[in-house]
């Protein structure tokens, strides 16, 4: 039996274009699949829900932030913020916290007690937070220091124990605390970081 070149150059065509077909197809199904879990991601998020985590200037930071807030005004591993704790706590409570899909953003303020120590497992605390709250967007405000345990700390060791954070994908809100007597109290800074959120949330 002879096999002629016009019927090898049709077969070699239609399996061309039958590939073609099938490859399109692909394309056009997963281009759904990923439209279909954005809209469902987008779903569920609540834009109210934009929390606060952290230490003692936790509660300052709310006070000036009118789209973000602490989860409770009473401090403790349930509401993921208390005076004195370190990142090791912080990443401790947010493990024990309910897996929750609709929270919006959560503002990371930690580090200031723990004197900026670029040792601290930043990556497993931003790696919690990511799994509890899948779809929210991650920010960190930078602590203070001149003050108490941190009162030799100096603006660079401050950035480079935020980079770290930077490298993980969490936003860095500007300015910083800084280098303040106290932080326990409602100084003009926490509003300048509190509108720098407001912002970004907007």
């Amino acid at each position: 039996m002879r096999i002629y070149n016009n019927d090898l150059n049709k077969n070699n065509k239609i399996l061309i274009i039958g590939g073609a077909v099938v490859f399109a197809s692909i394309l056009i199904a997963t281009a759904l699949i990923i439209r279909k879990k954005r809209i469902k991601n987008s779903r569920k998020t609540d834009k109210s829900k934009n929390y606060i985590i952290g230490d003692s200037q936790t509660p300052f930071i709310d006070k000036n932030s009118v789209r973000a807030s602490t989860i409770s005004e009473e401090s403790g591993k349930e509401s993921l913020w208390q005076g004195g704790k370190n990142l090791s706590w912080l990443k401790s409570a947010v493990e024990e916290y309910p897996k929750s899909e609709d929270v919006n953003a959560i503002i990371i303020n930690i580090g200031t007690n723990g004197g900026f120590n670029k040792n601290e497992d930043i990556n497993g605390l931003v790696n919690s937070i990511k799994s509890k709250f899948p779809n929210a967007m991650l920010f960190a405000v930078k602590g203070s220091w001149g003050w108490g345990g941190n009162k030799d700390k100096t603006e660079q060791q401050v950035i480079e124990y935020y980079d770290k954070f930077k490298s993980l994908g969490v936003k860095i809100i500007e300015p910083a605390i800084g280098n303040v007597n106290d932080p326990h109290g409602n100084l003009p800074i926490y509003k300048q970081i509190g509108e720098e959120i407001d912002k970004q949330l907007s």
